[in-house]
């Protein structure tokens, strides 16, 4: 459906939010994207893709913060001694998570565009050393092929 080069972006999306991000882009009223183009490398369409990912993300990430507590909640059976140790643990262990996930969405936000950019460059990299592998055999045909040719003239004229 999409081009091979958005893969790293669809691999992360859920199959139901690629086909519905197919079927936005087919249908946009403004200005629709031709079904032959959407196989096709387009910034628009890579431009949506990473928007629609990173909607995604922060969806799943807001969805895992509520999930962890923001406060201590240790709970006490009545009539057992208080241990506030255990107290002092169990606090530090939430608010450690509440930390873990603030350093995880900042080191997102701050290098998740610079490392986007690192792999484009990458992709674009072993494309243009595919070409340059498929040119250079290219050559080494054309090569092979005068040889022969030159060997061939040369066989003749010693006659």
């Amino acid at each position: 459906m999409f081009h091979s080069d958005y893969k790293h972006i669809i691999d992360r999306l859920p199959e139901s939010l690629v086909k519905r991000a197919c079927e936005r882009l087919l249908h946009y009223s403004k200005d629709p994207v031709p079904l032959e183009s959407i196989s096709r490398k387009s910034e628009r369409i890579e431009s949506y893709l990473r928007c629609t990912l990173e909607v995604y993300e922060n969806s799943l990430n807001k969805k895992k913060r509520k999930l962890w507590p923001k406060k201590n909640y240790c709970i006490h059976k009545a009539g057992q001694n208080h241990d506030y140790e255990e107290d002092n643990n169990c606090w530090v262990i939430n608010e450690l998570k509440v930390l873990f996930q603030h350093l995880l969405d900042y080191n997102r936000q701050t290098f998740g565009k610079f490392m986007q950019d690192i792999e484009k460059d990458y992709r674009k990299r072993i494309s243009m050393n595919k070409k340059l592998r498929c040119k250079n055999e290219d050559l080494k045909m054309k090569l092979l092929e005068a040889e022969k040719e030159l060997a061939s003239m040369k066989s003749n004229s010693s006659y």
